[in-house]
């Protein structure tokens, strides 16, 4: 016999909606279930308090118990599976500088996590180092503290500023709540690694005046290593230990397709480079002869048998809410939320990218001379005799050091005090004022860098005998002398906020049709911007770390006012006008107003639209950072022997800030309808569209060689050596120019009531219409809607059941295939989660899952590069099954 209520039926039917539903969906539900007694509400993306939450533009609201349905583990998996987030995001991943692998991005419409603004009940989180100081990391945010989450998918830069471009999340935390629940779950994958471990436990007392809610949290997750998965266990590079050789051979005059000599820039003949492996390749672990892009055959070092894909992940989290009632009109809130995150990830040993050679010195010549005897040309012999001493060009991987292993910690600290009431002044007034700081540290340190300039020392001392061959070489000693060059890289980095905001909400007078209320608004913040790598890295003498400016000293203060009202022109059409003012200390200021209309034909059917301006300011990394190493794939086309033979390889590559920046600016237009069909069935549709002028970015390798071979001028991104090899590329932040996009969400939920259960049945669908941008400033614009990376759509099906003491659910998502002419084809894929669960006779319940119940790969496109699948949209883990217990005092 059943232990439920109807009422308790009820409550869990409710918060089973659909995993996306409408905010004027709900908003009219709740409305006609309590009548007059409605208190008014604030809505993310209005200050105005209101007596629901219909607004002129689209609000998703996700309930605790949906986010719990869908089996996720943590707050950054469930905002990463939204469909809005159109073309992935940066996830918690291994080998990342600057404290980057703690970090877990959402971007809104494809546009960037730095154009998502994040906020924790309405006021702003705070931004990460690793990213610049221009996005949020989601990892810091705990799952225990969760009560809702709202997604405004909409331009807010009316209401909230700088960065809310494509859209808003708003994480409202936990408010009302009394006794004790612990949350416990176990998730083991099938094929091994990134299991993980959560324990979460919250509290809270309610009495006639106060609230307290506590909660504490702790995750593990343990490392997802390349090796784990056949599909990543191999990644071949040229650089290794045992290494290669090469040399330009000028007996060997480079030839066109026609069979004439090759010119450089100055005019010169230019040369074919010769390479040679070292002999005892194929007898090492992790080595074998390959063959590169250009014929010759070299030492290959499968850097995945030593790298992990996910880093390891250890977090513990602390949340404290304390609502005071000091009268029946002011409520004072103090809201103390810390986190801290470990992790470890780890890639093979470094490549030596600052070209190391085998030069003739007096203290090497023994070395020098066997290695040019034993693998010489005989063009190279003879030069040599002749005393011309040809450098050798050495790609070195520092193996003997072990992998690069990074840790990184990352504190979070987000305090809040904040007094809200009501005033009888001006026919009645509410108001708020709060003061926030927020703290973000990062540290990291990386093991097994090697300092590049000790190695040329070993070498041209006669200490390092890379191949070999000299005639007192002991095996081991190379190994024993590469020791000399290890480097514990460091970085530390901090963005710190102080901010205070207020603002008051009165109604100002009546109109035939209702009352036009006024909220103002204001808010200063100053943020505080450091960060610093050791010495050497930040000379550039670090092979293995990225290195990067030391930025210090560096602040913002921002001052803002804005306005808000609602004009009822008629009983069912509503017109909302906001605006907002920002005084930027370091590049001036700026004004973005945003109209809304609502329209209500009748009840059942809302029509809305609104149009607005936006901005985004510079990151300080955007405007500030020095240059930092990275090596990136990508296809020299002007090596390749044809178009379409020309396999991608890995060049040096450095990013570089830009204090000449301009902001950037937008306008967003979205429009739709929702429709309560019928008590059980809601429909919504809506249509967005975002333009943003000065965009902020970086091309990518492949956008440089690119222009290159369609015959714009690179020779400031792209540097080749007299021989025509590339020795590096530059990418530096600029502002690009125009970024379009158009697209369409689309939402429907059915609930179906039975004998044998309840369902809700729901649908969530982000189609991106066109998502047009530049290569470079000169540019055309360019539709890559659908091409690799930039999938056209993603779907989100849910289904739950419940029914007396058991519930179950199913999610599938889906992203489409892409295509183009660069890479192919890359396929779409289907990924489907389940769990069932059962309600305890002592208040407790059981629930068991798994994730990716239909064990897929992720798409694999062999054109991109290791490891052949987009990090930023799907993941590597394939079947995960999870036990969760939760237990209720």
């Amino acid at each position: 016999m059943s232990t439920q209520t109807a009422v308790s039926k009820a409550v869990r039917l409710s918060l089973f909606a659909l995993v996306s539903s409408s905010a004027a969906t709900i908003a009219h539900a709740e409305t006609e279930q309590v009548g007059a007694n409605v208190e008014r509400i604030e809505v993310t993306g209005s200050r105005i308090q209101r007596t629901d939450m219909e607004t002129s533009s689209p609000v998703t609201v996700i309930s605790k118990a949906e986010i719990d349905a869908s089996g996720v583990a943590t707050v950054s998996d469930f905002v990463r599976n939204l469909s809005q987030n159109s073309f992935g995001s940066f996830r918690d991943a291994s080998g990342f500088g600057a404290g980057q692998s703690s970090q877990s991005t959402v971007s809104m419409r494809g546009l960037g996590p730095q154009r998502t603004l994040i906020l924790i009940d309405g006021r702003r989180m705070g931004s990460s180092v690793a990213f610049g100081g221009g996005t949020q990391n989601l990892n810091v945010v705990p799952m225990a503290a969760v009560e809702r989450i709202e997604v405004l998918r909409d331009g807010a830069s009316a209401v909230y500023g700088s960065d809310a471009v494509a859209g808003v999340i708003n994480i409202i935390t936990k408010k009302e709540y009394e006794g004790v629940e612990i949350d416990a779950e176990q998730g083991i994958t099938q094929h091994g690694g990134a299991e993980n471990t959560s324990v979460r436990m919250t509290f809270g007392a309610v009495t006639d005046s106060t609230n307290i809610v506590a909660s504490v949290e702790y995750f593990n997750r343990s490392p997802l290593y390349d090796s784990d998965r056949d599909f990543s266990s191999e990644m071949l590079s040229s650089y290794g230990w045992p290494g290669t050789g090469s040399y330009v051979d000028k007996s060997k005059p480079k030839l066109d397709k026609d069979g004439k000599p090759v010119l450089g820039a100055d005019g010169t003949p230019q040369y074919e480079t010769v390479s040679f492996a070292d002999a005892r390749c194929d007898g090492s672990e992790n080595s074998q002869l390959i063959t590169d892009s250009k014929g010759n055959t070299v030492c290959g070092y499968n850097a995945a048998a030593d790298s992990a894909t996910m880093a390891a992940q250890e977090r513990f989290s602390t949340f404290v809410k304390v609502d005071h009632a000091i009268t029946d009109d002011i409520n004072w809130t103090n809201r103390l939320m810390m986190t801290r995150v470990w992790t470890e990830g780890q890639y093979a040993g470094a490549p030596n990218s600052n070209s190391p050679t085998l030069k003739h010195t007096d203290a090497n010549s023994d070395i020098y001379m066997a290695t040019i005897d034993k693998y010489g040309s005989q063009w190279l012999k003879d030069q040599v005799a002749a005393g011309n001493y040809v450098d050798i060009d050495l790609k070195m991987r520092t193996t003997p050091l072990g992998p690069r292993i990074t840790k990184v910690q990352d504190s979070d600290i987000n305090f809040l005090t904040a007094l809200d009431g009501y005033a009888d002044l001006l026919g009645g007034m509410t108001w708020g004022v709060g003061a926030q700081w927020i703290r973000s540290d990062v540290s990291s340190v990386q093991s097994g860098a090697a300092n590049a300039t000790v190695i040329q020392e070993l070498l041209d001392g006669g200490k390092l005998d890379y191949f070999a061959a000299g005639s007192g070489y002991v095996d081991g000693s190379n190994e024993a002398a590469i020791q000399a060059a290890g480097h514990t890289a460091l970085f530390n980095g901090r963005v710190q906020t102080y901010g205070v905001d207020g603002g008051f909400s009165i109604d100002l007078f009546d109109i035939p049709n209702g009352t036009i209320p006024l909220a103002i608004g204001f808010e200063w913040n100053r943020t505080e911007y450091e960060k610093i790598y050791d010495l050497a890295s930040n000379q550039g003498n670090i092979v293995g770390s990225s290195g990067g400016d030391i930025i210090t000293g560096k602040s913002r203060e921002v001052w803002s006012i804005s306005a808000e009202t609602i004009i009822p022109v008629l009983d069912n059409l509503d017109v909302e006008l906001s605006a907002r003012f920002d005084d930027y200390s370091d590049f001036g200021n700026t004004f973005n107003p945003k109209a809304g209309i609502s329209y209500r034909p009748f009840d059942s059917l809302l029509l809305r639209a609104s149009y607005g301006t936006g901005f985004r300011a510079p990151t300080f990394d955007d405007l500030y950072t020095g240059q930092s190493e990275t090596f990136l794939w990508a296809s020299d086309w002007a090596s390749c022997p044809s178009p379409t033979d020309c396999a991608r390889e890995q060049y040096k590559a450095f990013y570089q800030g830009n204090e000449e920046l301009e902001p950037e600016e937008s306008t967003s237009l979205s429009m739709g309808m929702v429709w309560n069909i019928t008590d059980e069935l809601d429909f919504e549709l809506s249509y967005y569209d975002i333009q943003i002028d000065n965009v902020i970015s970086t091309l990518s390798s492949q956008d440089v060689f690119n222009l290159e071979r369609d015959g714009f001028d690179v020779s400031e991104m792209l540097f080749r050596d007299a021989n025509g090899e590339v020795e590096r590329l530059l990418l530096q932040k600029l502002n690009l120019g125009e970024l379009k996009t158009r697209g369409i969400d689309f939402n429907l939920r059915y609930l179906l009531a039975t004998q044998v259960g309840d369902f809700n049945f729901g649908a969530e669908t982000n189609y991106v219409l066109s998502w047009e941008a530049k290569d470079g400033p000169n540019s055309p614009m360019e539709d890559i809607v659908g091409e690799t990376d930039q999938p056209q759509f993603r779907i989100n099906l849910s289904s739950t059941w419940t029914h007396n003491e058991w519930e179950a659910s199913l999610f599938a998502r889906y992203t489409a295939e892409q295509e183009d002419a660069d890479y192919g084809t890359t396929d779409g894929q289907w990924i489907v989660d389940t769990q069932v669960g059962y309600y305890l006779p002592w208040n407790g319940k059981i629930n068991f899952g798994i994730r990716n119940l239909l064990d897929e790969e992720p798409p694999f496109n062999y054109e991109l590069g290791f490891p052949f699948y987009s990090t930023s949209l799907y993941d590597p883990i394939g079947r995960e099954y999870y036990l969760r217990y939760n237990q209720k005092f």
